[in-house]
């Protein structure tokens, strides 16, 4: 005999165990904590091996950036051993192939596909850039204005980069000494001595992000494009031997801010020096005539120009960009080297520097 105690009716005239029922409520509790747990478990799993997935592919990519910036020093040493240079010489432009063919140095891309992605290379001789610490005061003045500073803000940045160079610590009218920078929120001294690195432009007055790198890609919507998307840092360079510039290795936006040459003019320039470097003046001229009536007529421009092939400056700036094709996965390094025979391995590197993209 069953004991009533066991059963209680429900409001359907069922009888139900109260034990079953509990057991019911506990199982199904049980299962839904299970569940909880096993998915908390799978999104770590997932997540820890997203973060092993990327870490992978974040070294993979540095070692691939960073055969980059050795296969451009390759190149470099190259360029500087007479040896090859002769052999070079020797050949006829269609007895060299297009992978073996000198490397430019005035910031070209040279792309080398790898499994997952490509790896993008630059080289820029500093001596296709205007020595910060040489520059006269008329062509700093110029190039601060055509980065779209004018009236008094373009002469606060141009005083204040003169200040900082000199050796005294006597103002000018729009420049900055110590008492202007030793009453910041984070004070400091003026350098007064010539600049070691482009970088320290940007502790000098006037001097902002957005002047030294550029304008980023990015605009908001309904503004004005005042300023370019290139900077002083691609003007500018401490390793430069000269205000002058190297028609032969200066990148493209020197020519075009410095010495003022229109784009259709300056492409002509580009294409005739990738098949002959310009040995002199009258070379420039009689292979891009167009180019005539800026340079005979204006003594400044026709100063700012360096030529002749032995200009060959030991400073040069190396970038190496990998990126993954399916994923944006993106790593860039930076290198300032100098080649010298000296130096164990031919080289020496001046600076290093991780881009954060």
């Amino acid at each position: 005999m069953i004991s009533n105690h066991m059963f209680r009716v429900s409001s359907f005239g069922f009888r139900v165990s109260n034990s079953k029922g509990v057991a019911l409520i506990m199982v199904l509790w049980v299962i839904a904590v299970l569940s909880v747990v096993v998915l908390e478990f799978s999104f770590a799993m997932r997540t820890e091996v997203t973060i092993t997935k990327n870490y992978k592919e974040e070294l993979q990519l540095y070692g691939i950036v960073q055969g980059g910036i050795q296969r451009a020093i390759a190149e470099l040493i190259y360029k500087h051993d007479s040896g090859v240079q002769q052999l070079r010489k020797s050949l006829k432009a269609d007895e060299v192939p297009p992978e073996k063919k000198e490397w430019s140095t005035d910031g070209r891309s040279y792309f080398f596909p790898f499994d997952q992605g490509t790896c993008e290379i630059k080289i820029m001789s500093e001596a296709g850039k205007i020595n910060i610490n040489l520059v006269s005061e008329a062509t700093l003045r110029k190039i601060i204005t055509v980065f779209g500073l004018e009236g008094e803000a373009r002469d606060i940045v141009v005083d204040s980069i003169l200040d900082w160079r000199d050796t005294d610590d006597l103002y000018r009218i729009n420049g900055a000494e110590d008492s202007y920078y030793q009453s910041l929120k984070e004070p400091y001294f003026a350098k007064n001595g010539p600049f070691d690195s482009i970088e320290e432009l940007l502790l000098v007055r006037g001097v902002t992000r957005t002047l030294f790198y550029g304008r980023s890609d990015k605009k908001k919507e309904g503004e004005e494009e005042k300023i370019p998307q290139f900077g002083l840092k691609d003007i500018f360079s401490v390793y430069s031997p000269s205000e002058q510039v190297d028609i032969n290795s200066a990148p493209p936006v020197v020519l075009k801010i410095v010495l003022g040459i229109p784009e259709d003019i300056l492409q002509q320039i580009i294409k005739a020096r990738e098949e002959k470097l310009f040995d002199h003046q009258g070379d420039l001229l009689t292979r891009v005539p167009e180019l005539k009536p800026l340079i005979e007529g204006d003594p400044t421009r026709q100063n700012l120009i360096l030529y002749g092939r032995t200009i060959l400056t030991p400073y040069y700036t190396i970038e190496s960009k990998a990126t993954f094709k399916e994923r944006e996965s993106v790593r860039k390094l930076k290198a300032i080297i100098k080649i010298d025979p000296r130096e164990k391995e031919g080289y020496k590197i001046l600076q290093w520097v991780d881009v954060l993209l």
